[in-house]
């Protein structure tokens, strides 16, 4: 039952078919504004809650993040409720008109100055996660990589700020009242030197689907060379960052990459650290 915001008793089925399906949840329309973000059963309710708490302090921190709107249950089922987004990516605006690549990479340099300008306390710490997931690679990552990849992180610096973890322009919903960063359940405290040099992998090395063609694949590997060349010119322009600092944090970046476990990106993301830990 839904008992939130004075809304009345329904059950899951009176709020017609899932608009949105995920690994974890189920999203589901609440009037013309919300949608409500439904875990799936069997899930530990552990997950819905820490991404509650994560959605109440990226929201009040005012960095772009959807509007949310507290929990509900219904059915027995934990719910989330958020603002309903409209409007295409960021990367199906890019996609669809290329000419827009130098204007949006400068927004989305925005958004993440933004975001790091806002204090992290009470995310989970981007160091401690990062290591989590290297030793989650476990025997797909070499033994000298990862123990340099664990040498490095332990001596960068801390930092205090909201880092977003997975931010690239496929998480940035392009809506009517303006830009939207979304996916924040790899949020950390942490440094943005760390978040940059991430958000910089995504952009120059995550995998392509092999299944397009290969004029589609270049095309696509130039046009997040440019955007990402952009972006990292208006993001210096705007947060004082040195390159070395965020040099230091790719050895780890790409360490940790591999806990994530995407077998088509493996050959890549080996060669690289080879070339990190040589």
């Amino acid at each position: 039952m839904d008992h939130a915001n004075g809304q009345p008793t329904l059950s899951v089925t009176d709020r017609g078919g899932p608009i949105g399906l995920g690994r974890t949840a189920e999203v589901f329309a609440r009037g013309d504004d919300e949608v409500v973000k439904l875990l799936r059963p069997g899930i530990p309710e552990i997950v819905g809650e820490r991404e509650a708490s994560v959605a109440a302090l990226v929201d009040g921190a005012g960095v772009g993040a959807p509007r949310f709107g507290g929990t509900t249950r219904i059915d027995g089922r934990l719910g989330l409720v958020y603002e309903r987004l409209d409007g295409p990516s960021m990367l199906d605006r890019v996609s669809r008109n290329p000419l827009e690549i130098d204007r949006l990479a400068r927004e989305f340099a925005e958004l993440h100055v933004a975001m790091h300008d806002a204090d992290g306390s009470g995310l989970l710490d981007q160091k401690t996660e990062m290591r989590r997931m290297i030793d989650r690679a476990g025997n797909g990552l070499p033994d000298a990589a990862r123990v340099a990849a664990l040498a490095r992180l332990d001596a960068l610096p801390a930092g205090r700020t909201i880092c977003h973890g997975d931010m690239h322009p496929g998480n940035v919903l392009m809506t009517s009242s303006g830009p939207v960063v979304i996916d924040w359940m790899t949020s950390s405290c942490g440094s943005p030197a760390g978040d940059v040099a991430r958000t910089l992998f995504l952009l120059r090395h995550s995998g392509i689907p092999g299944y397009m063609p290969w004029i589609q694949r270049n095309l696509i590997a130039l046009a997040r060379r440019r955007f990402g060349s952009v972006y990292l010119h208006r993001y210096r322009a705007l947060r004082t960052m040195d390159q070395v600092e965020v040099d230091a944090w790719r050895l780890p970046v790409l360490a940790a990459r591999l806990g994530e476990g995407i077998e088509e990106e493996r050959p890549a993301v080996l060669a690289l650290l080879a070339g990190e830990v040589r």
